[in-house]
């Protein structure tokens, strides 16, 4: 009898540890790719224009996929070592609590969450699996855990101060990169107004109203009703 539970527990903890260990890489693998490994070529007039503009990218996905930013990654979305090699001063980075399994660019109806997978496979807080309020709070945290261990090559940005301060820091060293946290829908407030406060004080400096789907704040350009705020 001892030996009949013990095999289906043994295969049990092999598929979680399989999950954990594999999925969240596959799927990002797969939904990321770098298409062009190159090597580029770059001439020098375009490296030189590069090199006096201030280049800010207002989108990556990073966070989500349990990334280690501090790492060189070899496949789509961003980290800190390939963002300050291509001389990015700013990277804003979107966070997304919830994605239903029917996304659809013209109708995206709200059923079915992808995220849930994301999180029970990358070992995130259990109150994260269901509350988009904590996803977005678990993300955040993550993103300023590695700033810590970063030695100073990601600094978090949280008002003007610290990006003035940041950009005084950088024209002398050009070796670091800041990042500004954003939210992607209203959705993650749980219809709650307060839940404001505690995304600001989670570290977070833009919100996007709708992403695929209608929220309680604003209807989507993908979503069902085609409204506005």
């Amino acid at each position: 009898m001892r030996k009949i539970i013990v095999i289906p527990a043994l295969l049990l903890l092999s598929v979680l540890i399989v999950s954990f260990l594999a999925v969240p890489a596959l799927v990002d693998g797969h939904l990321n790719q770098t298409r062009h490994l190159g090597p580029y070529t770059v001439s020098e007039r375009a490296h030189a224009l590069h090199a006096r503009l201030l280049a800010a990218d207002l989108h990556a996905d990073s966070l989500v996929w349990g990334r280690d930013l501090l790492a060189h990654g070899t496949r789509g979305h961003v980290d800190v070592p390939r963002l300050i090699e291509g001389g990015v001063a700013l990277q804003v980075f979107d966070v997304f609590t919830k994605t239903p399994w029917n996304v659809d660019i013209d109708r995206t109806e709200d059923r079915g969450d992808a995220v849930t997978l994301f999180a029970l496979t990358q070992g995130w807080a259990p109150k994260t699996w269901t509350s988009l309020k904590e996803r977005a709070v678990y993300q955040a945290r993550r993103l300023h855990r590695m700033a810590a261990l970063s030695g100073g090559r990601l600094r978090v940005v949280r008002r003007g101060a610290d990006l003035s301060g940041y950009l005084e820091r950088r024209a002398h060293d050009p070796g670091m990169v800041a990042g500004l946290l954003s939210l992607e829908g209203a959705h993650v407030l749980e219809g709650d107004a307060r839940n404001v406060a505690v995304m600001d004080q989670a570290g977070y400096r833009m919100i996007g109203l709708a992403h695929f789907f209608d929220n309680e704040v604003a209807g989507s350009a993908h979503g069902v009703s085609k409204g506005g705020l």
